[in-house]
């Protein structure tokens, strides 16, 4: 056992100064000669990670994944309607349509108070819908909060989403927006 020891020791240190012989010789730093297998296994796997991070940013969609009808079970008949205000909206967040954004909302100013949900290097994908509970105070008020992701393409990053839409009927019967938190 201890020649075996002693052979290997031995093999191994006249490796190193072949290596580092070829490194004065070349005046070209060899970054293997100075690294363990170990090490060198990290550093393979750490130039190999961004690779597989790639991949991901380029595979993210913009899409509304969920079925909007699928919670009117817990609405009444006279609060289904308010989903075809959630999925426009929802809708024109995901196809960067400004207009139909704005459109929900129970007036202008509220709508451009919440612009900062809007914007050109946003991306959405809606994937659910978290819950939904309706209220009498204030009168004929639903909160729907639904879940996702957002991409944002000038930095990469994508975030994790969660929007409580506020939605109320109106005295004329109109389902509005009245916030989105």
């Amino acid at each position: 056992m201890p020649k075996s020891f002693t052979i290997s020791a031995l093999l191994l240190s006249m490796i190193l100064l072949a290596a580092c012989s070829n490194e004065a010789a070349t005046n070209t730093p060899n970054k293997v000669t100075n690294l363990s297998a170990q090490q060198i296994t990290k550093e393979k796997n750490s130039v190999q990670a961004p690779e597989t991070e790639q991949p991901e940013e380029t595979v993210f969609k913009a899409e509304l994944a969920i079925d909007i009808k699928s919670v009117e079970n817990q609405l009444t008949e006279n609060e289904r309607p308010l989903l075809d205000v959630l999925e426009k909206n929802l809708t024109a967040l995901v196809e960067h349509n400004h207009a139909a954004f704005q459109s929900g909302f129970v007036d202008e100013k509220l709508a451009d108070t919440l612009a900062f949900y809007y914007g050109e290097n946003l991306q959405y994908k809606f994937t659910g819908i978290e819950s939904v509970e309706s209220y009498t105070n204030p009168k004929n008020q639903v909160h729907i909060t639904v879940i996702g992701e957002c991409l944002d393409t000038n930095t990469g990053r994508i975030d994790t989403v969660k929007m409580m839409y506020a939605i109320r009927q109106s005295d004329q019967g109109n389902w509005d927006i009245y916030t989105i938190d």
